[in-house]
């Protein structure tokens, strides 16, 4: 009893640790993070939340109706970016804990291999990582709306897990409030949901089980959030041959991007109801229903893939995982060890080229920045500077962002450059584009500045000074 004691003691420790580790590391990448694109067009005139709930007025009826989604992202444009930073870290703790929960339908066992282990599907399977999860706009719009989402969906699991469980009726009644977030959220994830909701109603009619107070009133908000918004997009049909293109250009990228982990799926399904002639819980299909739903979604607009990708990945990994944890281990353990080790190490070094890629575009943005209030303090308010900040790598913010400009005819010059001259107060911001080595001239600038730092007193602006002539 004392050893069993003392081991799940260790292993709560170990837990401590690997989390707090984990929230140190992605409150590092958030700060290394700048504004990008759209954080700039989202932030004008905005000075408080009535100004936030003003704009998403007239963004309802304008453009479409991510109000929820485009309400925390303005909301954090206008707290700032550093208190961003510790909340976006939060959320994203919290959801990876929630994949957990929907993985394990536990919250007492703390698992600390399988927190990690979520950590490094999500950096491999997540083709869009740094937009999904780091760029303020783009984690408000994936991030925070699935964690949304999966917090709705936990008295469902748990109601999937034990049968007799019901929530306090007031908490039931209220959870038509997430239901309606939920519903809320983003086009193709409230599409899924509502697909696997309906399936499992269905169920529950098919089974004669009666219906919970939660269920319907957390259905009836989630229903309410989905019309809010698609209603507000309008003339999307592509017509029904646009439509049939559009089905097989979605399907053919929907399985040449996840094929590997729809085989593991597909493996997994085959090796539990064929070679241990057990039963695959219900829930599993409810959140492949989820996946399959949310690429459905995706035909009407005829594009599959990138930040769109983000809540496809989710439940495909929660699919996976959650048979995972249905099969046994039939491998020896020194196999699984050395597949894990090798799983690591090339984690390690995908992550050592992400965080320097981050870190890269980061100062090379300071820099510019830099150079652009020195410019507007000199009194010059028509100014153009160095472009572009060419990013390689998916788990950078930045990767496949907009820039600042170079063409005027160009519509994002009238939208993002107009941004950013609003953003800092000037008349004019245009880019000047420039050819280089990558990375030799950043390398080269922190080398001048380690060398002539302590004879000179330089500091971190002289460093942004140094990397913007070396541009």
């Amino acid at each position: 009893m004392q050893l069993k004691n003392l081991i799940r003691t260790v292993i709560n420790c170990f837990f401590i640790v690997v989390f707090v580790f984990v929230i140190l590391l992605y409150l590092i990448l958030n700060i290394y993070t700048p504004l990008i694109a759209d954080d700039y067009s989202y932030s004008l005139e905005i000075h408080s939340v009535g100004d936030i709930l003003m704009s998403q007025y007239h963004h309802y009826f304008s453009w479409g109706g991510r109000s929820v989604a485009h309400f925390l992202a303005q909301f954090w444009l206008l707290i700032g970016k550093p208190f961003f930073n510790i909340a976006n870290t939060i959320v994203y703790c919290f959801f990876i804990l929630l994949v957990q929960y929907h993985i394990t339908g536990s919250t007492k066992k703390p698992n600390p291999g399988l927190f990690l282990a979520l950590n490094v599907f999500f950096w491999f399977l997540v083709p869009a990582w740094g937009q999904n999860f780091l760029w303020l706009t783009g984690s408000c719009n994936y991030l925070w709306t699935s964690t949304i989402i999966l917090s709705f969906l936990v008295p469902f699991r748990k109601k999937a897990e034990n049968k007799s469980y019901e929530p306090h009726i007031i908490c039931s009644l209220l959870w038509i409030i997430p239901g309606i977030l939920a519903g809320w959220s983003m086009e193709n994830s409230a599409s899924g949901v509502s697909i696997a909701l309906f399936a499992y109603f269905v169920l529950k009619r098919y089974n004669k089980e009666p219906i919970k107070i939660f269920e319907i009133s957390g259905s009836i908000g989630f229903l309410v959030g989905f019309i809010l918004l698609i209603r507000a997009r309008n003339n999307l049909f592509p017509g029904f041959f646009g439509l049939l293109r559009n089905v097989v250009k979605v399907g053919f990228s929907f399985i040449f991007i996840d094929a590997l982990i729809l085989g593991a799926i597909v493996l997994l399904a085959i090796e539990l109801i064929c070679k241990r002639k057990a039963s695959i819980p219900k829930y599993v299909y409810g959140y492949f229903v989820v996946s399959l739903g949310s690429v459905a979604a995706m035909v009407i607009p005829g594009d599959f893939g990138g930040r769109s990708e983000f809540i496809t990945q989710v439940f495909l990994i929660i699919t996976m995982l959650s048979l995972v944890t249905q099969v046994k281990y039939f491998f020896s353990r020194r196999y699984i060890t050395a597949a894990e080790i090798i799983i690591f190490l090339f984690f390690a070094q995908s992550f050592y080229i992400g965080s320097k890629e981050i870190v890269r575009g980061f100062l090379f943005n300071q820099a510019r920045e830099h150079y652009i209030l020195t410019e507007k303090r000199k009194g010059n308010f028509d100014i153009s500077v160095k472009t572009p900040i060419e990013i390689s790598d998916s788990h950078s913010g930045m990767y496949r962002g907009i820039d600042i400009v170079s063409n005027p005819t160009d519509r994002a010059y009238l939208v993002h450059n107009s941004a950013k001259v609003a953003w800092y107060g000037i008349e004019s911001l245009s880019g000047i584009p420039t050819v280089r080595e990558k990375d030799s001239s950043l390398t080269k600038s922190i080398n001048k500045f380690l060398t002539r730092r302590k004879a000179e007193g330089l500091n971190i602006s002289d460093l942004y000074t140094i990397i913007y002539e070396d541009w």
